[in-house]
């Protein structure tokens, strides 16, 4: 999908009341946040945030590979707003809301940093 049915699916996942989702784990999740911050390049980055309640018992390789999923599924169209440019994706799965910039020693949080190359998320270095 291009163009303005891109946008207007996006913007109809956005608009919707918050609805969980099952990742390929198993596990449930929910969009929270879709904040744009300065990376390290010259482009902003696009940070998706997602609430998780069960991820505490989930296996971190299957944790990783929910990263990409969420990334590719709701990234990649985030990426290809034309009015909201973007040089990389982060995306965090949490237990609980934690508010961005703050900690949280009860929460459990997993991040994953990604680029955007031919469609598809390409996982980075954190």
């Amino acid at each position: 999908m291009t163009g303005p049915g891109r946008i207007f699916a996006l913007c109809c996942l956005l608009a919707g009341p918050a609805s969980a989702e099952t990742l390929p784990s198993g596990q449930a999740a929910v969009l929270w946040q879709i904040l744009w911050e300065r990376g390290g390049g010259d482009m902003p980055q696009a940070v998706l945030r997602f609430i998780a309640p069960g991820v505490a018992g989930v296996d971190p390789d299957d944790v990783q590979a929910d990263l990409a999923w969420l990334c590719d599924t709701h990234g990649v169209p985030v990426a290809g707003l034309p009015n909201a440019p973007t040089g990389g994706i982060v995306v965090t799965l949490m237990d609980r809301p934690v508010p961005r910039g703050t900690t949280d020693p009860q929460a459990i949080q997993f991040f994953g940093a990604f680029t955007v190359e031919e469609g598809r998320c390409t996982e980075d270095a954190l």
